[in-house]
């Protein structure tokens, strides 16, 4: 298992701005790579209750990431599933073995009563703006389609104002999403 802390800054996009950003980085040259996320709370959403969000990245393969707010970031627990793991979670709800479980189960969470609620799928351009990578994403999930850009940075303000750069040299206005992907498909979800 891995832990990482995350630090991001993120811009929800229009399409047509999107298309902008798009064309001043080039990404049209650049390669696209298909992700799908699968977020998993209880009915009663125990983890949201926490700040947690749990998902199953399926990419070459399945990894389960744990996510908790910091001061500034996010921590992340990373831990390797097999296709077998993801299936028996999907289908039978039956979680893991692993860090993860056990953190949550001395937390007090009860780890069958966790699901996979809702999914979201994203196309992703990695591209480098400034020395930076910057991400571009057009995500997927119920009937939404949205668009985001990323940067990643050891300082929320130094993504920011990779962001904010690149934004005013694209002419696309730079407004910051606080919404994360896990936030946005689950509310997408209440909603139904």
């Amino acid at each position: 298992m891995s832990t990482n802390i995350e630090i991001e800054a993120k811009v929800l996009l229009s399409k047509e701005d999107f298309e902008k950003v798009s064309d001043f980085l080039g990404a049209d040259k650049l390669r696209r790579i298909t992700q799908t996320n699968h977020y998993i709370d209880s009915k009663d959403e125990i983890l949201r209750r926490y700040g947690f969000g749990l998902r199953i990245r399926e990419k070459d393969d399945f990894t389960l990431t744990l996510k908790a707010p910091l001061a500034e970031g996010t921590l992340e627990k990373n831990q390797s599933i097999t296709w077998k793991e993801y299936e028996n979670m999907r289908h039978r709800k039956v979680f893991p073995n692993g860090d993860i479980k056990e953190f949550l189960e001395m937390l007090g969470i009860d780890v069958s009563a966790l699901m996979i609620l809702t999914s979201l799928t994203t196309i992703r351009i990695v591209a480098i703006f400034e020395d930076e990578e910057i991400v571009l994403d057009q995500n997927s999930y119920d009937d939404t389609v949205d668009y985001e850009l990323e940067a990643e940075s050891t300082s929320i303000h130094l993504a920011e104002t990779t962001l904010i750069k690149l934004c005013a040299a694209a002419e696309v206005p730079y407004v910051a999403n606080k919404l994360s992907k896990h936030a946005r498909a689950m509310n997408a979800l209440k909603c139904k």
